[in-house]
């Protein structure tokens, strides 16, 4: 009976100091946020004293990697695989099958297996069906909104409750069902983005000295379109909508780092800040859109604009501060990552496309273990990158990428130097380089086309739960 209590004994205490161990994670993300829109980017339009100064307390990443949409991007960074292997490479439509079907395994669900709580405050965007919202996806609790961040009231012209009802706001904890507790209007839509981050705030308060570890993930609304700012910042830029909103993110996002620093714990906790996409141009008001920097193009294509937007990470005493890299990443890249830094296992009965980048961000290897990326978008093959190259097979608009019809190029892509050319401007295809980039874009696709054969692609927007 003493060496049964014993181990009992022993294997709590384990259990305990493993949590312990465990770094928290706080992972803010923003909706369509430029290249061009933060300080530390080289953005001019407002001052974004927090952000900048959190890109400084870590690695700032000035070759982040994200996916053409806002779906797909997010079932990227929570599964770690291309969307395409999960049927999510485009947008999830209200009312439609769709979205991360309960298949995958997410970032969340493996921070679970290994003892952490987990919260989720905002916007999905990864299926409206109870099995794929974030209550059935691995998180313990979630408040936001299903879709896109669209309001719906009687501000838009010929609004008919009955046609098109307001999209609700959602509530859950774990296994339950949502509950709608309030709709996104006009007047919801600017007040939403100072509720997930007094959520945040409240969250890291309660769980800052429990003994297990948390994952917080804030998916803000903003700055996607249409762009309304808080009561408390509308007109505080003095250059529009945008610029206060961005004032408004900046503000949030020192919130929440606030509460990890008031709560003493952080040196115990990585925090990752980046945007699920580019920005938009799309809007009709000029204070309305968002900023690609030097890249061209924007959310909804292939060109770097849309593809390439703000990334930071910081973990005081782990990752070095200052750190301005040039080194490709991608959000994928976070889960593998955080699954080895926390000991946990991924998933080894399908393709994992995230790569390991723990000894690059500790130091103790000078390159990315990332030097290529494929985009796909709506099921095409669209962009292929290698090093500082770029093939697009998929061509788009570079004003108003995602309205904007594309033209397939099929078997001749067209081929830029984003060193040389950062606008991508001037096709290198025919050029003397052309030819030998082709063969070395071919050895980076290859891998990629064989483990489709063996793992082929599901549609998973058309089956029934089976989990």
């Amino acid at each position: 009976m003493k060496q049964l209590i014993f181990i009992v004994l022993m294997c709590f205490t384990t259990t305990i100091s493993m949590g312990q161990d465990k770094p928290n994670i706080v992972i803010m993300m923003t909706d369509n946020q430029g290249y061009g829109d933060m300080g530390c980017y080289g953005g001019l339009r407002v001052p974004t004293p927090h952000m900048d100064k959190l890109a400084e307390s870590g690695i700032q990443f000035l070759d982040f990697q994200i996916d053409a949409s806002c779906t797909a991007s997010r079932a990227s960074f929570m599964t770690a695989r291309m969307p395409i292997r999960s049927g999510t490479s485009g947008y999830v439509i209200p009312g439609e099958p769709g979205g991360l079907h309960p298949m995958e395994v997410t970032i969340a669900e493996m921070l679970k297996s290994v003892g952490y709580s987990t919260a989720n405050y905002g916007k999905w965007h990864l299926g409206e069906t109870a099995d794929r919202q974030p209550q059935n996806q691995g998180f313990d609790e979630w408040y936001g909104v299903a879709n896109s961040s669209f309001p719906v009231d009687s501000s838009f012209p010929g609004y008919q409750e009955d046609l098109i009802p307001p999209q609700g706001i959602l509530s859950a904890k774990a296994g339950e069902e949502a509950k709608v507790v309030a709709d996104m209007t006009l007047e919801k839509r600017g007040l939403i983005d100072s509720e997930l981050t007094a959520k945040s705030v409240d969250y890291i308060k309660k769980h800052a000295n429990k003994k297990e570890p948390f994952f917080l993930l804030t998916t803000f609304i903003n700055p996607h379109h249409p762009v309304v700012p808080h009561p408390n910042f509308a007109g505080k830029s003095k250059g529009g909508a945008y610029t206060d909103v961005l004032m408004e993110i900046d503000y949030n996002v020192s919130q929440i780092v606030g509460a990890i620093d008031d709560a003493g714990i952080r040196e115990n906790t990585i925090i990752i800040f980046f945007s699920d996409n580019g920005p938009t141009r799309y809007s009709p008001e000029a204070d309305h859109n968002g900023d690609p920097g030097p890249w061209a193009g924007e959310l909804g294509s292939g060109w770097e604009g849309g593809l390439r937007t703000v990334g930071m990470m910081s973990w005081p005493n782990k990752i070095r501060s200052n750190w301005k890299s040039e080194e490709m990443f991608h959000a994928m890249d976070f889960m593998p990552t955080l699954a080895n830094i926390v000991g946990a296992e991924m998933p080894d009965d399908r393709p994992i496309d995230g790569f390991d980048q723990t000894d690059f961000l500790l130091g103790k290897q000078e390159h990315s273990n990332r030097d290529h990326r494929l985009v796909y978008y709506y099921g095409d093959l669209t962009v292929v990158r290698w090093a500082q190259y770029k093939a697009h097979f998929v061509k788009f608009s570079k004003f108003q990428s995602c309205i904007a019809p594309p033209i397939k190029l099929g078997q001749i892509p067209e081929f830029y130097n984003l060193k040389t050319d950062p606008k991508e401007l001037f096709n290198l295809y025919g050029r003397s380089g052309g030819i030998p980039l082709f063969f070395k874009f071919q050895e980076a696709m290859i891998p990629y086309f064989e483990s489709m054969k063996e793992y082929p692609n599901l549609d998973y927007s058309k089956m029934k739960r089976d989990k």
